[in-house]
């Protein structure tokens, strides 16, 4: 998911109970003062947000944005590298908690 457009859906998606959001920054971690601002800025609050050198990126396959990573408890992920609304990474969110039966 990007930060910008889809922010509304993911601190909605934030709130909800069973599900963690972690938000991964291309920004460099050298530069997170400037991340904190544009998280700040853009009303991204109120779960973690990290930076990423690309080990992250590259660990799940993301070489473009939007895009969202659903990690179940079991450790079952899916990637989406398309625009989700709050339904969307629901769904996606299902289908990582599915691959785990």
């Amino acid at each position: 998911m990007t930060c910008r457009r889809e922010r509304s859906a993911v601190v909605e998606l934030s709130t909800i109970p069973g599900v963690t959001v972690i938000g991964v920054s291309t920004i460099p971690a050298d530069r997170m003062d400037l991340a904190t601002e544009t998280v700040a800025e853009w009303g991204i609050t109120g779960f973690p947000n990290i930076a990423d050198d690309g080990e992250v990126h590259l660990r799940f396959g993301i070489l473009g944005h939007p895009a969202a990573v659903a990690i179940s408890a079991g450790g079952s992920l899916v990637t989406d590298v398309s625009e989700l609304d709050v339904q969307d990474a629901l769904n996606l969110i299902d289908r990582a908690r599915s691959r785990d039966t």
